[in-house]
C-alpha cells in the first residue's frame, strides 16, 4: 500500500481519487485504441484468407466445382476491396497484420498491468476510506462525551 502511495506521489485522498480517475481514463483509452485495431485486423485476415485462395486456385487447371466455386468467391471479394487497383497487395496487408498485431499486443500487456494497479489502488482507497470513517465515528464519540460531561 504505502509502496504504491509512494510511487505515485500520493499525499492525500485528493491524490489518490485523482490517480484512480485517471488510470481509468487510461483503461478507458486503450479500449478506444484497441476497437478500431481489432476491426482492421478481422478485415486484414478476410483479405490475406480471400488473395490466398485466389492464388491457390488461380492458373489452376481444371479445378473442381468446389475449387471454381472458391476462386470465384475469392476472386470477387478481392475485386470489391481493390477499388479498381489491378495488383493485391498482399505483401502491404500482411506487414500492417503483423505491426497491428505487434500494437495490440502492447495495448493488451498495458491494459493487463492497468487491469492489476486499479484492483490495488481501489483496495488502497476502500481501506483508507475505512480508516477516515473509523476515526469520524472515534470523534462523534469522543465529542457525545465531551458534551455529556
Amino acid at each position: 500500500m504505502l509502496n504504491f502511495l509512494q510511487a505515485n506521489n500520493i499525499m492525500d485522498m485528493t491524490g489518490l481519487d485523482e490517480k484512480f480517475k485517471s488510470m481509468i481514463g487510461e483503461q478507458l483509452d486503450i479500449q478506444g485504441k484497441l476497437k478500431p485495431v481489432e476491426r482492421r485486423l478481422a478485415t486484414l485476415k478476410k483479405h490475406l484468407e480471400q488473395a490466398g485462395i485466389y492464388f491457390k486456385y488461380k492458373g489452376k487447371k481444371p479445378l473442381t466445382e468446389a475449387e471454381q466455386i472458391l476462386f470465384t468467391t475469392a476472386k470477387d471479394y478481392l475485386k470489391g476491396v481493390m477499388n479498381g487497383k489491378t495488383t493485391i497487395p498482399t505483401k502491404a496487408w500482411k506487414e500492417e497484420y503483423t505491426k497491428l498485431t505487434a500494437e495490440r499486443k502492447t495495448l493488451n500487456q498495458r491494459y493487463l498491468a492497468l487491469k492489476e494497479e486499479v484492483k490495488e489502488a481501489e483496495k488502497i482507497r476502500k481501506n483508507v476510506y475505512g480508516i477516515l470513517r473509523q476515526e469520524q465515528r472515534e470523534q462523534q464519540t469522543q465529542r457525545k462525551q465531551d458534551m455529556e460531561r
